[in-house]
């Protein structure tokens, strides 16, 4: 379920993006408002603080899709990866409060999933980011933009690194072995092989619950938790 996680900044990266170049890629007149209106969205003026090559390097291109008629999937699949590495950079540094409403965003989001579309959980283990954030709300989109907002910020004025990995690995092991105990082992959480309907309606639940219950823990524990699993050596065993 780890490299579940690394997936999630890719997904943050393209909500980013996505959500700030959308609307202006279609209007000429916001080629003269772009600068301006860049900095009311959440997490853009982290990124000009703190990665300005990669904010003016957005802009440039929200702008050149302007003149040009360039479509949004141009501008993420230029900027995208670049900052979903950035924000893989940064969450192991983020505060705990950072790393909780990251996970956070994302709980609700894999149960929904798991009611009306568990394929897409399937999709998401396999790499393709774009069903989940289709699934967000307008509010669930802004409460990822703001997290992510605190990760960059956070990760860049008080790093924060995972402070006792021997603990981390202890109620990673446990919480993973609750999720599996609950959801069966025979299932195949990784997603390589083919998936019943039942099945994928499981990964989305045991996902969710693998989320919420590392929530449940004291905040300075639930984030190396949560870093743990982002880049701790090696994948949870089922047992």
């Amino acid at each position: 379920m780890r490299a579940v996680f690394r997936t999630l900044a890719v997904i943050a990266a393209v909500l980013v993006i996505y959500y700030w170049a959308y609307p202006r890629t279609v209007r000429l007149y916001d080629y003269l408002t772009a600068e301006s209106s860049i900095l009311e969205v959440p997490a853009f003026p982290e990124i000009k603080e703190f990665y300005p090559d990669l904010y003016a390097k957005i802009l440039s291109d929200t702008k050149s899709a302007i003149i040009k008629g360039g479509s949004v999937d141009d501008i993420i699949s230029e900027n995208g990866m670049t900052l979903a590495a950035l924000l893989e950079h940064d969450l192991p540094l983020a505060s705990p409060e950072a790393t909780s409403a990251f996970i956070t965003s994302f709980v609700g989001v894999f149960r929904k999933a798991g009611n009306n579309d568990p394929e897409c959980c399937v999709e998401l283990i396999n790499g393709n980011e774009q069903c989940m954030w289709q699934l967000m709300t307008p509010e669930e989109q802004n409460d990822l933009l703001r997290a992510i907002a605190l990760i960059i910020r956070s990760a860049h004025t008080g790093p924060a690194e995972l402070n006792d990995v021997k603990q981390a690995e202890k109620d990673v092991g446990r919480i993973s072995s609750n999720v599996v105990a609950k959801f069966g082992p025979e299932i195949d959480y990784t997603a390589q092989t083919p998936l019943t309907d039942e099945e994928k309606k499981k990964v989305c639940f045991a996902i969710a619950d693998l989320y919420s219950e590392t929530l449940k823990l004291p905040p300075a524990r639930s984030s190396d938790a949560i870093k743990y699993l982002l880049s701790g050596p090696g994948e949870e065993e089922q047992q």
